[in-house]
């Protein structure tokens, strides 16, 4: 066995264990109960372009285009823009791929930080609900002919919203890639904080 062999299998048997180990699931519950109350994900940046993300969920990210390489990800919830900024940088180290952005509201400033950027390049952005039937059927048009395609949800995360872009991105994912749903945990946090 090499040595990234070998360390693969060491991540592999860490993260079994982690997953076993309820003391450790409890302080990751707690971190991030806290850490939302004071706006922790606020705090970072990709390539000068703020991203509401935890470090471990960007370096998770990465990992995950790397390892596919997908020609296209469709990523709803843009924000500042940080998030499609990680993906297009990615997909630039790889060489290949293009990121479709999709927000209800992309906002002016927004819009002109991520299109100066040297990464814009790499990004198309459509506008409106991403469960709107015409911003879906937009979607898989700008989609026909990708091979390899990642879908990464990040935009309103009530269990309604999530199900219905999961109904309507989830079937363009390829085989052998994903399909990240971020944020998980909000169903879970006090009621008071499922929403920023």
């Amino acid at each position: 066995m090499n040595e990234i062999d070998k360390f693969q299998a060491e991540v592999k048997q860490r993260l079994e264990d982690f997953g076993k180990d309820a003391s450790i699931k409890d302080l990751a519950n707690k971190f991030l109960e806290e850490s939302m109350k004071k706006m922790y994900v606020y705090n970072f940046a990709w390539l000068g372009i703020p991203i509401i993300q935890f470090p471990q969920e960007m370096v998770a990210i990465q990992e995950l285009i790397w390892k596919v390489k997908p020609d296209l990800i469709i990523e709803t919830g843009i924000a500042h823009g940080g998030s499609i900024i990680l993906s297009a940088s990615i997909l630039e180290l790889i060489g290949n791929g293009e990121v479709i952005g999709i927000d209800i509201d992309i906002r002016e400033h927004n819009r002109v930080q991520i299109e100066k950027h040297p990464m814009a390049k790499r990004i198309k952005m459509v506008q409106g609900s991403s469960i709107d039937k015409n911003t879906i059927e937009q979607v898989q048009k700008m989609a026909e002919g990708k091979k390899n395609i990642m879908v990464i949800l990040d935009s309103n995360h009530t269990h309604e919203h999530v199900l219905a872009e999961l109904q309507a991105y989830a079937p363009l994912v390829s085989k052998d890639s994903y399909c990240i749903v971020l944020d998980t945990f909000v169903e879970d946090m006090p009621e008071q904080r499922q929403q920023p």
